[in-house]
This record gives structure tokens, sequence and C-alpha cells, in this order.
């Protein structure tokens, strides 16, 4: 995930941002040939990266890790989950490659509105599969 399906959703996400300071708007958008193969290219290491997930008898880390904060699970347990509820996990797998199918589609229309849409939906699966397998007894500090 931290080497191959974060990255790759990053760059997807911040392909497409709006910027509003006091100086006034700024939009970023992919504008050239290149600049939008290279977001494609993004979006299919993400359908390419949920054939990974899915693949049975895959660890979660090269080397165990710690939990990274409350409420948040170590390797061990995570992948105690997984074998759990492996369905599931496989679900968000299959979800990721259906988005990420779906930002091919917007960026071969080169239609950034519909890449942000995307985005979101990208973004609720990610949040699901962490909330359900790495962190899914966060604690969130109250707001001052």
């Amino acid at each position: 995930m931290d080497g191959i399906v974060d990255p790759a959703a990053d760059e997807l996400w911040e392909a497409v941002e709006t910027t509003v300071t006091k100086d006034g708007q700024q939009e970023k958008r992919p504008q050239t040939a290149e600049e939008w193969a290279d977001v494609r290219r993004k979006a299919i290491v993400l359908i390419e990266a949920s054939n990974l997930l899915i693949i049975s008898g895959r660890h979660v880390a090269v080397r165990p890790f710690a939990a990274e904060a409350e409420g948040a699970l170590d390797s061990a347990q995570i992948e105690q989950r997984l074998a759990a509820n492996r369905p599931a996990f496989d679900g968000f797998a299959q979800a990721l490659r259906a988005a990420a199918q779906k930002a091919v589609t917007a960026i071969d229309a080169k239609d950034p509105a519909a890449l942000v849409e995307v985005g979101g939906t990208l973004d609720g699966v990610c949040e699901g599969c962490h909330m359900s397998f790495w962190y899914p007894n966060q604690v969130i500090p109250p707001v001052k």
C-alpha cells in the first residue's frame, strides 16, 4: 500500500485541484497529452495493484510494524482481520479496481470534473478498507 497504492492514489487526487487564496483562485489540471498520460499511468497502477491485493497468502508488510496511532492495528493484527474476513477485503480490492477503471475513462475523456468525482469514490473505497482493516478503533481527538 505504502509503496504502490498510496503514491498512485495521491497523484490521481492531486491531478485536479482548486486552490483559493486571498489573491484569487488557481486551477490545476492536466493540460498536455503527456500530463494526461502520466495521470493515466497512475490509474493503471491502481488497477494492477488491485490484482496484487487479492493474491492469497500475501503478507501485509515485508517486515512487521507497530500500530501507528491509538486505535490502529499492528501488522499481525491486520493480517488476523484479513484472514477472518477475506471476502470483505477482496471486495475492497475489487472496488479499488472499479474506481481506477472509472478514472481511466475520465482521463481518456480529458474530463477533470469526472476525475474529481472518481477521486471521491476512490477516497471512500480506501477509507472504508482502512477503517475495516487498519484502524477500526481509531480515536479522533476532540476539536478544541
